[in-house]
């Protein structure tokens, strides 16, 4: 001991040495210490006697060979700054991403091209609201109370379609819309979003997502996928129209997949609204945990986990891939693309349309379904096949705002496994959609509006149930 205190005094090298040991264990620690929470109890002991045995060999390199020693400390010291770097990203991105706090965001809107700011008074202009929105005239009145606002005059209408013809016309200057309101204003004028701007807003908070968590790695288990349309705005965990509604099903151990798209007109019950209307409405009135709730119920099944992305994340987590390769059933023009039968190496905007795409398709929402089915494969097969750091970043930065689930983050890692280990699978299975047709008729929550629903041919909901069922029961 003496000897080695004689060799730190006398040494500035040994100094320098040991100070970079000593950060080296610290910053190594600090990375240990957050990612356990990614790790399995076996990886991290290994993860915990390998950086042992390199301190190990640092202290003897540090005494022994110092000017190694500095090289070395100076290279893993970098790295570990490289390492923290990614650590606090994902740590950021995983708490982000895991808030399943959803909301309701109701807004007091006027026309894009008026003068009205949320600065102004009020006090001579004229609010409109609907009748048939019981939610709307309250709610419209907390918001201008909380903003100190008083308007001229609340003027009610009897549907969302006189409304809002009258703020086109200018003869009202403001409208409140919550999820009622916008989804009947989809069904007036799909772009509204267009024509208006947003005044004043208010997020109401609603009922989080109630699932059955299994151990992912050696249960089965079912996932949603929702792609929510612009309806839900900048933020993902605000309510919107469920547009994309896939299930899939996994069962680790038999390495068995099915993959299932659910039509977004399909007329089901919505618990919160104790009526029936189209699935794509569930998720805008009551949140992913009523989207969850009508499926359920529809095909009497259990839900285990859900994520949920918007058309701007589908785009950017594409662009941060470098593309994906995606196979088309049908060649075909869209959105300024073409589109050949067979596989099409797509960017981010190009894989929206894919996805979006249905009016010029043979068989419309179910030709859709199938080609938002091959999209996931080719995700999936992109991340699995080049799980680069750089990408593994970009997808985090492409993601943050963007992407919103209930899997728990010390599940991410076994997520990833499953996806590597079953990519064959995932590249091959079959992709089911439910043969049916549409029917026209009044709805039973927006009583004044008359549509088109989804009605299933006799059996298929019992097939798609135990198609799930042989997934999850094999042994």
């Amino acid at each position: 001991m003496d000897k080695y205190l004689h060799y730190i005094k006398t040494s500035i090298l040994a100094k320098i040495t040991f100070v970079l040991l000593f950060l080296f264990v610290v910053l190594g620690l600090f990375s240990l210490t957050q990612i356990s929470i990614y790790l399995s109890t076996m990886l991290f002991i290994v993860s915990l006697i390998v950086f042992t045995v390199i301190v190990v060999l640092l202290a003897l390199a540090h005494y022994k060979i110092p000017k190694i020693a500095l090289v070395l400390e100076i290279v893993l010291n970098l790295c570990l700054g490289v390492v923290i770097f990614g650590i606090n990203k994902v740590n950021t991105f995983t708490d982000k991403v895991t808030d399943v706090k959803e909301f309701e965001t109701v807004e007091i809107v006027a026309l894009k091209d008026s003068d009205i700011t949320q600065d102004q008074s009020f006090s001579d202009l004229i609010l409109a609201y609907s009748q048939d929105d019981n939610q709307a005239y309250k709610k419209s009145t907390e918001i201008l109370k909380e903003h100190s606002k008083s308007v001229k005059k609340e003027k009610p209408y009897q549907n969302m379609e006189k409304a809002y013809s009258d703020l086109k016309n200018k003869k009202v200057d403001l409208l409140v819309l919550t999820n009622i309101g916008k989804s009947d204003l989809s069904v007036i004028d799909e772009n509204y979003n267009q024509n208006i701007k947003v005044i004043l807003s208010k997020d109401y908070e609603i009922e989080a997502a109630s699932t059955k968590q299994v151990d992912i790695s050696k249960e089965p288990f079912t996932i949603y996928f929702q792609g929510s349309d612009l309806s839900s705005g900048d933020n993902i965990n605000s309510t919107g129209r469920g547009d994309v509604n896939i299930l899939l099903t996994v069962n680790p151990q038999t390495k068995k997949v099915n993959m299932q798209v659910i039509p977004r007109d399909l007329f089901v019950y919505i618990p919160c609204k104790d009526a029936s209307s189209k699935l794509s409405y569930s998720g805008w009135w009551g949140g992913i945990q009523s989207s969850i709730a009508s499926i359920e119920d529809a095909l009497d099944i259990d839900i285990n986990y859900y994520a949920k992305i918007n058309f701007d994340g589908l785009t950017d987590l594409v662009d941060a891939l470098g593309g994906v390769q995606v196979y088309s059933h049908y060649t075909y023009d869209a959105g300024g693309y073409h589109f050949t039968k067979g596989y099409n190496d797509v960017d981010g905007e190009k894989a929206l349309i894919f996805a979006r795409a249905r009016k010029m398709l043979p068989l419309n929402e179910r030709s859709r379904g199938y080609q938002q089915m091959e999209l996931i494969k080719g995700i999936f097969t992109k991340f699995a096949q080049e799980p680069t750091y750089d990408h593994a970043m970009s997808v985090i930065d492409s993601l943050e705002n963007n992407f919103t689930t209930n899997l728990p983050k010390e599940d991410f890692i076994k997520a990833y496994q499953i996806v590597v280990d079953l990519l064959p699978q995932l590249q091959t299975m079959e992709n089911h959609s439910i043969e049916g047709e549409y029917q026209w008729h009044y709805d039973e929550v927006r009583t004044n509006y008359y549509q088109y629903y989804f009605y299933p041919a006799d059996g298929e909901l019992q097939a798609v149930k135990e198609r799930i069922d042989s997934v999850l029961n094999e042994q």
